[in-house]
């Protein structure tokens, strides 16, 4: 377990570390709040070279409402996926064979 203070959980953390010392390349990412700490530990793994995969179904996230701002929490998994679809991470749905 890492315990963590930033949305991407290699900040402030020894994930790297640990990532590093089992001698993994790919990193699986999956958790709450898809829109934030799983897209920023997918882009965290990304910069340091690793080759991450997020699973889907495996995330989830909550609507913002504040002020003009109203995104359904469906909306804003979505986009989120499609962010890191875009260039951060490999996207899958469980089940799915990582080799």
């Amino acid at each position: 377990m890492v315990v963590k203070t930033a949305p991407n959980a290699f900040v402030g953390t020894d994930l790297g570390e640990r990532v590093e010392a089992a001698g993994n390349k790919q990193v699986i990412v999956m958790g709450l709040m898809t829109h934030m700490c799983v897209t920023f530990t997918a882009e965290g793994a990304f910069l340091r070279g690793n080759q991450p995969t997020v699973v889907a179904d495996a995330c989830a996230t909550r609507p913002i409402r504040r002020g003009v701002v109203n995104v359904s929490a469906e909306v804003l998994h979505e986009g989120a996926l499609a962010t890191i679809a875009d260039l951060y991470a490999v996207v899958v749905r469980s089940g799915t064979s990582l080799q």
